[in-house]
């Protein structure tokens, strides 16, 4: 990042703050509801007025506060890509010629320019999202026990089902297969750099993909573990699904 260090954990404090300041508008709207069904409209007017002009204002500060944030950690990534492209092409000059033997061009265009890409997302967007995303949870679970204890004890049962859910997902049989997954699929956009680079040899003597064998054996090997994949997660995502969109209707049905 060279010079723009500081700006990285600068975006993600903003971030973080952006995420408490977003949820802020919820306590207010909850302060106004509360004043319209515990006095009088009009004696509560000016109260009911006063939170709903902070609610606006906390929104907008928090869209602010995000949009600043990632706007740091934009200009951070942007130098983190340009210097990874700069040292990985001096490095590829200095490279001997037996490592263009063992490593097609397709993969190095792609390592250079998709995954150094891959990299800016990361440090653009997740990685401040991050910070917002483990914040959230945090201070919507305090908020959801001061607004009825009861119900916060009754939101937390479906969570820890689902998290159980995911873990089993994640964990196991299902880390091998990401894994295999990933590889599969790499493999399968570096050969699909080479066959690009090939179409006017394609063109000029009317061949086809099947030429192409490491190409075509590369999509038949995604396209079986996508299928393998797919039916892994198929029963344990239905019941993440039905857990967490379906206890609503618990929580409607016990209120009665």
């Amino acid at each position: 990042m060279g010079n723009r260090k500081v700006l990285f954990p600068t975006s993600l404090i903003l971030s973080g703050l952006s995420s408490i300041v977003g949820m802020l508008p919820f306590v207010f709207v909850w302060l106004i509801v509360g004043n319209l069904l515990n006095k009088d409209f009009t004696h509560a007017f000016e109260s009911i007025n006063y939170y709903a002009m902070w609610a606006f204002g906390t929104a907008v500060g928090g869209v602010l506060l995000y949009f600043v944030a990632l706007t740091l950690s934009h200009l951070a990534a942007f130098r983190v890509e340009t210097n990874m492209r700069r040292e990985s092409m001096k490095k590829i000059i200095r490279m001997p010629l037996g490592f263009f033997d063992e490593n097609t061009s397709g993969r190095i265009r792609k390592i250079i320019d998709e995954n150094v890409s891959i990299t800016h997302g990361f440090l653009a967007h997740q990685v401040p999202d991050l910070a917002a995303t483990i914040l959230m949870p945090l201070i919507a679970t305090v908020l959801i026990f001061v607004f009825d204890w009861r119900l916060g004890l009754a939101c937390l049962i479906p969570v820890i089902f689902s998290l159980g859910i995911i873990i089993s997902m994640m964990g196991g049989k299902g880390q091998k297969f990401m894994q295999e997954y990933m590889n599969s699929l790499e493999k399968m956009n570096t050969e699909a750099v080479e066959y690009v680079r090939g179409i006017p040899v394609v063109k000029i003597f009317q061949q086809t993909v099947y030429s192409f064998k490491n190409f075509h054996s590369s999509i038949l090997s995604y396209r079986n573990m996508v299928i393998e994949y797919t039916r892994l997660w198929e029963k344990p995502m239905s019941f993440y699904v039905v857990i967490i969109h379906g206890f609503a209707y618990i929580l409607k049905s016990a209120s009665r």
